[in-house]
């Protein structure tokens, strides 16, 4: 690896950083390895490290600087939670943890599912309950009218039940539907902001 390989990937890696710390990192690299002349950059190289453990050093600096730093505001808070973000994301423990994040996200969906799927099963339980229990009670015409008016009132009640559940049902798959196109939509645009 060379001088300029070694730089671009730190650059890389250190490009989330605010303004002038991602500045004043580079700077100090490039007078370091300036001050050690290109006849010990193989040495330079070595006693640094590889790229990403510096960036990750580098990070956790800055974020050591703005903790430090008394000032509240919220700006400095959104660049304090920041940093802590872009430091566990150059750890070397980034992809596992992303992997799980992933894996979890991907789970919590198909909860949901899930549960909405369970939603409307029990929803058409509740109206075919509602039929058989009407239809039983039909049978009851001559021998019983109280038992015949409870039997109509339950196939009403689990018809509305189920009918309730269904609508509700369907509110929310197209609430989460929606819900999930826009935080697609955000995802991409925030994408698109920062290329």
């Amino acid at each position: 690896m060379t001088r300029t390989e070694y730089l671009a990937e730190l650059d890389k890696y250190l490009r989330k950083l605010p303004r002038e710390d991602y500045h004043e990192a580079l700077e100090y690299y490039i007078e370091y390895f300036g001050e050690a002349g290109p006849d010990k950059e193989s040495q330079v190289i070595d006693d640094l490290g590889n790229p990403k453990e510096a960036a990750s050093e580098i990070i956790s600096n800055v974020l050591g600087k703005h903790l430090a730093t008394p000032e509240k505001t919220p700006k400095n808070r959104a660049t304090i939670i920041g940093l802590t973000i872009l430091s566990l994301f150059a750890a070397p423990i980034a992809l596992p943890v992303l992997l799980a994040l992933i894996l979890f996200i991907i789970a919590c969906l198909m909860l949901g599912l899930t549960a909405i799927f369970a939603a409307y099963i029990f929803g058409l339980a509740g109206i075919l309950v509602a039929g058989v229990t009407l239809f039983e009670s039909l049978t009851l015409i001559g021998s019983s009218i109280p038992a015949q008016a409870m039997g109509i009132g339950s196939a009403l009640l689990c018809f509305g039940g189920g009918l309730l559940i269904w609508i509700i049902a369907t509110a929310i798959l197209r609430f989460s539907g929606r819900a999930f196109v826009a935080f697609i939509k955000w995802i991409s645009h925030k994408k698109g902001a920062q290329a």
